[in-house]
């Protein structure tokens, strides 16, 4: 066996909807909308080991917990080079936290007519998130 960077797959991932994504955000690019992007990451003390073993010719393919609990997460908006609207917070992020940080946080600091764009966590789909 020979040690080889793994490539980590989101069991979810679709082609298909990536291009219908991309086709969707280049029509907001068209009309002028700013795109803000946004996110939530974190720090945790015990992190995956970025090698491992595998046959060779064979991709080394690991797993990961992406619910991450029991981390410090930070939360912001990016809108072309500008990173803005953070916060640093000592709890996991859910759907209160996140319509809070929506409300008095990213919405005050946004230029108008522009696009957010966010993961496919499920605190994002909340309807009261998206009708805000």
């Amino acid at each position: 066996m020979l040690a080889k960077k793994k490539t980590l797959e989101h069991p979810k991932a679709c082609p298909v909807k990536r291009a219908t994504y991309l086709a969707k955000l280049n029509h907001y690019i068209a009309q002028g909308f700013a795109i803000v992007y946004m996110d939530e990451s974190g720090f945790e003390s015990e992190t995956m080991r970025p090698c491992g073993y595998a046959p060779i010719g064979s991709p080394c393919i690991g797993s990961y917990n992406w619910q991450a609990k029991d981390r410090t997460n930070v939360i912001g908006a990016l809108y072309g080079k500008t990173l803005f609207a953070l916060n640093c917070l000592k709890t996991n992020i859910n759907k209160k936290i996140f319509y809070h940080w929506c409300k008095f946080t990213l919405i005050p600091k946004l230029k108008r007519k522009c696009v957010i764009v966010m993961d496919n966590a499920a605190f994002h789909k909340n309807k009261r998130i998206q009708k805000y």
